[in-house]
């Protein structure tokens, strides 16, 4: 058994732990990065290749020796997931997501206080778990602008301080300045999305995204290639950590990458604090790093398998689970989808990034009045490829035929040659909310290729809140796809309740340790220098991608722990 001795270790090093990385480096703490795949280099993502990135999945988890289960209720038997949309390299899913990255709105960190205050306590559904943040917009705002400034993302501010400007989102919380670039091309879909949201009194904006619009800090503007989501930039003009974060770790001279390594216990003592990690290596070795800090920042499925591996007879459910909250409140989008296709014109989806479109934040949040609508909270619409990626096997695979058209055979090709460069996706990104019995715990049959449980959850979207919230949404891009002038316009199906996109929760921050994991600070508050850091730790969703939001706040995160920690290590009140 080989033992390393380091400041800081991390287990992770995606979205938030490259971000800590780089900012503990530069502050002179020592870090060791633990990755579970490998670390990737720009030259490694040419040839473009379908197969291999969106039907192979070469970027993300390998299902057979990483699985992940899934089932509707406690009374059912769970089943892997086919699919994992999370990142398996240094980088983690900013190398192959599509870039979008979204500040929430004031309210996303209020969202049962605004509730309350607008539509009473019986509009919250008695089962649900709302809770409002610990931490407030404006608290998280600087650090939503360094992230923006430091990795790169091109939009169009809407409310600058307050003052609402023309081409943005006028529904946005205020920013201090302007995005660092300005947003993408426009191309045929976002035209015509943007054309008929206008036409139907909306506000349609140009979706901002990690992706260089123009050359920053040394590296390349987008190409246009197509070649985006579900693939690394072959340019290196997509902003992922991989190309941003990772370098600047590195030219400090304090980090160093532990890759192939899968971490299977956070080890600690009965002085209440962690004392480090345990791993395997690549070639099946037994390895421990001991470290004065121990942050977790996997996706939310190995923060919170982590933690329930690592139980001890002082915390018997879960290391730091005192509040029994551990693998609690899970959350994921669901994105209802609505397909348009043209008999006078091109839209051309398979064109430049899929991030490239326009979106919608009129339904968003409660940016509307939703007095007897059923539901609370909302969704961002966008106009997008059939599952994202557009290339022929990404459309073949996802673009479900309207009704009275089969999925094979001879119709269906000439129905799919017809439409591949003439239809429009649209798609409604819901905020599910939080529900208790909603979870991830440890499968106790299924076990990936080190022996260990598989993080098991147990969820079902399809709640009255929820299925109301959707079809209000659908048929809203309905209207929008008849108002583009579409020859045809239907629904896609919506699923067997399974968990959608960007998952959330299990480590809840929180203001009352009785009911959270961790603090505003992703600090535990049972363990002082144990932090957890990602989506895991969301109280509550919002209709936009989670990226930006675990960026912020590792940011927010980084800076306490140089600012306050280092110097006086405790709890961060």
């Amino acid at each position: 058994m080989a033992t390393e001795k380091t400041e800081v270790v991390i287990v992770g090093v995606g979205a938030a732990g490259g971000i800590l990385a780089a900012e503990l480096g530069k502050a002179g703490m020592k870090v060791i990065g633990l990755e579970r795949g490998p670390r990737l280099a720009t030259a490694d993502f040419t040839p473009h290749d379908e197969l291999r990135y969106f039907q192979r999945q070469d970027l993300r988890p390998n299902v057979k020796r990483h699985p992940v289960t899934w089932r509707p209720n406690a009374d059912a038997r769970a089943n892997p997931l086919p699919v994992l949309n999370y990142g398996h390299q240094a980088g983690g899913g900013t190398v192959h997501y599509g870039a979008v990255s979204w500040r929430f709105h004031e309210d996303d960190f209020r969202a049962q206080s605004q509730t309350i205050e607008r539509y009473g306590r019986a509009a919250i559904p008695e089962d649900s778990s709302l809770a409002d943040w610990p931490l407030t917009y404006g608290e998280l705002e600087p650090y939503y602008d360094r992230a923006e400034y430091e990795l790169g993302v091109a939009g169009k501010a809407g409310n600058l301080q307050g003052r609402k400007i023309a081409g943005g989102n006028p529904f946005e919380a205020p920013r201090r300045r302007e995005y660092p670039l300005p947003p993408l091309f426009v191309d045929q879909a976002g035209a015509v999305f943007d054309a008929a949201a206008r036409k139907l009194g909306q506000h349609p904006f140009s979706t901002p995204r990690a992706i260089l619009s123009q050359a920053y800090q040394g590296r390349p503007a987008c190409t246009y290639c197509g070649f985006c989501q579900a693939f690394g930039c072959h340019i290196g003009a997509k902003s992922s950590i991989l190309v941003t974060k990772l370098p600047e770790a590195d030219a400090t001279g304090n980090f160093k990458l532990v890759t192939g390594g899968m971490c299977y216990r956070v080890n600690s003592d009965n002085s209440g604090r962690v004392t480090g990690v345990s791993y395997y290596g690549p070639d099946g070795s037994d390895n421990t790093i001991e470290a004065e800090v121990v942050i977790l920042a996997p996706f939310i499925y190995d923060n919170v398998r982590l933690l329930l591996l690592s139980k001890t007879e002082k915390f018997p459910n879960g290391l730091a689970n005192s509040s029994g909250e551990l693998g609690k409140h899970l959350m994921a989008h669901i994105g209802a989808r609505v397909f348009a296709a043209f008999d006078d014109r091109f839209v051309n989806m398979y064109m430049g990034p899929s991030a490239q479109r326009h979106s919608l934040d009129d339904f968003n949040a409660d940016n509307f009045d939703h007095s007897g609508m059923g539901f609370i909270r909302g969704a961002q619409l966008s106009v997008v490829p059939a599952d994202l990626e557009a290339g022929p096997i990404g459309t073949a695979l996802a673009m479900n035929p309207p009704p009275g058209v089969p999925r094979w055979g001879a119709a269906y090709r000439d129905f799919f040659a017809k439409y591949f460069a003439r239809y429009a996706g649209m798609v409604a990104q819901t905020e599910n909310l939080p529900y208790a019995d909603q979870t991830i715990d440890l499968d106790p049959e299924v076990r990936d290729q080190w022996g260990l449980p598989a993080p098991r959850l147990t969820y079902d979207w399809r709640r009255p809140n929820e299925r109301a919230r959707v079809e209000f949404l659908v048929r809203k891009l309905e209207e929008i796809g008849r108002a583009m002038g579409a020859a045809r316009v239907w629904r896609a199906p919506l699923g067997p309740g399974a968990p959608g996109a960007h998952h959330e929760g299990g480590t809840r921050m929180g203001s009352d340790p009785t009911t959270s994991v961790v603090n505003r600070y992703g600090q535990s508050w049972d363990i002082p220098n144990l932090f957890v850091i990602g989506s895991s730790t969301f109280p509550t969703m919002s209709g936009f991608n989670p990226t930006l939001t675990i960026q912020a706040l590792a940011y927010l995160s980084a800076d306490a722990i140089v600012n306050r920690y280092k110097n006086n290590p405790g709890p961060l009140l």
